[in-house]
C-alpha cells in the first residue's frame, strides 16, 4: 500500500511574494509617469526633477519599466510549489 503524497510546499512567504507585486507595480507607474512627464513636470522626489526643463527622462522610465517587470516575474516565480521533502 502506497502513502498519500505530501502536498507541496510554496517556495517563499507570502510576503515576499506580496511585497515583490507591490514593488514591481510602483515600478511600472513610475516608469510611465517618467515617460509621459517632462522634467519639469515630474514630481520633487523623483530623481531627474529639473525646474524649466522640457526634457523627458526615458533611460529612468525603461530602467523603472524593466525593473518593475523583474519584479513583477519575482512574485509570479514565488508563488511556485516546490516538493514537500519526504
Amino acid at each position: 500500500m502506497t502513502t498519500p503524497a505530501a502536498p507541496p510546499v510554496r517556495s517563499a512567504p507570502v510576503a515576499a511574494t506580496v511585497a515583490l507585486a507591490v514593488l514591481g507595480i510602483a515600478l511600472l507607474v513610475i516608469g510611465v509617469v517618467y515617460f509621459a512627464r517632462t522634467a519639469s513636470a515630474l514630481p520633487s522626489f523623483l530623481p531627474g526633477h529639473q525646474a524649466g526643463s522640457a526634457h523627458h527622462h526615458v533611460t529612468h522610465g525603461a530602467a523603472s519599466v524593466i525593473l518593475g517587470a523583474v519584479s513583477l516575474a519575482g512574485a509570479w516565480f514565488s508563488t511556485g510549489s516546490r516538493p514537500a521533502p519526504q
